[in-house]
């Protein structure tokens, strides 16, 4: 589970936000009795046991069914506070770039690109769930948001979509810190980019997970054949970082350069052979992650080969997540854990 910190106050635009107006307006009961006069929304259907019989594979969810927002969206994270809830009843975890799976129609689909997660006691704000639950909804709605998701992460055909396993799928995957009663996901489309909101509430709290997508920005350069060289005599191994799309072992044109100057190091050491280890964080099933591991450094062995790197001087190996460099809590410790290394094996 993700660690929690308190924060004081977010300045967020929110001129467009239902949600503070109508705070603003009303009080707690007020607000109870606006969200009153739209019909109850039906409660969540218990777990369903797996069933035993094989699951249908989920459709592709079209993005481009949701229509285009008109709406103009304050900054990021696009939806205030509740009025009056002091700066110490805040939590949030923010990052400028991981990736959260949500989900869309029956299909569990992985997200990358900024994001934050908060969470609340609606009690701090005298809210009741259904309260808190219908005013985050309208607010959501105003920005041009649209509820995609219909299945919940209980149902076995979603459970199917991660091996069965749904600790990881809620708490790894999804990122949900609450046992909330419901799980709705809502997509906002823009020119700029697509906006998904996952909106969580039940047990007095509320949680709101939001992403912006969009591409990492590179923090690091590229190692060159020398500092590669260097680390190998003197170490025995490099760790290399490469931006493989989520769940994919393809490289990417971006990543050419590294490939470039592994070969490099090759062509100028003709007697050096190595092993590419490939590994992963901890998010996600355990034999998978050690499958794509493998996938993934056989990708940069066939690159290399391509080149006309004699194969014999190669090996490939994953380890999915078994060899941490450093901490999974958090997207900083993960992000290191997804590295390809250079193992030096002629002695």
């Amino acid at each position: 589970m993700e660690a929690w910190s308190k924060v004081g106050f977010i300045a967020v635009v929110a001129a467009v936000s239902a949600l503070t107006g109508c705070n603003k307006k009303h009080d707690a009961d007020g607000a109870a009795s606006v969200a009153s006069q739209t019909p109850a929304a039906a409660p969540a259907p218990a777990a369903n046991p797996v069933a035993s019989s094989p699951v249908a594979s989920p459709a592709k969810f079209d993005v481009g069914s949701v229509p285009m927002s008109t709406a103009e969206l304050p900054p990021f994270p696009y939806l205030d506070w509740p009025a009056g809830l002091d700066d110490g009843h805040k939590f949030v975890k923010t990052s400028e770039f991981d990736r959260i799976y949500v989900i869309a129609g029956d299909q569990l689909l992985p997200v990358e690109g900024r994001y934050e997660n908060r969470h609340f006691m609606n009690s701090d704000v005298k809210l009741s769930d259904l309260a808190a639950q219908r005013n985050y909804e309208m607010a959501i709605k105003a920005l041009g948001g649209v509820k995609v998701s219909t299945m919940l992460p209980t149902n076995p055909a979603m459970l199917a979509q991660d091996n069965n396993d749904l600790g990881d799928l809620v708490v790894n995957k999804m990122r949900v810190a609450m046992s909330p009663d419901s799980y709705d996901y809502y997509l906002i489309r823009k020119p700029e980019g697509n906006v998904w909101i996952g909106l969580f509430v039940g047990g007095g709290y509320t949680q709101i997970i939001t992403v912006m997508e969009g591409d990492m920005k590179t923090a690091v350069g590229f190692v060159k054949a020398d500092e590669m060289q260097r680390a190998l005599d003197d170490k025995g191994r490099i760790a290399l970082y490469l931006n493989f799309d989520t769940d994919k072992a393809v490289i990417r044109q971006e990543d050419q350069p590294v490939i470039d100057e592994i070969s490099k190091l090759l062509t100028k050491s003709p007697s050096l052979k190595i092993s590419i280890d490939g590994h992963t964080d901890n998010v996600g099933n355990e034999t998978h992650n050690q499958q794509l591991s493998k996938q993934r450094a056989e990708a940069v062995t066939a690159a290399l080969v391509a080149k006309g790197i004699d194969p014999t001087r190669l090996q490939a190996q994953g380890f999915g997540a078994s060899k941490p460099i450093a901490d999974n809590a958090g997207e900083d410790g993960r992000s290191k854990n997804r590295r390809v290394e250079l193992v030096r094996t002629d002695g």
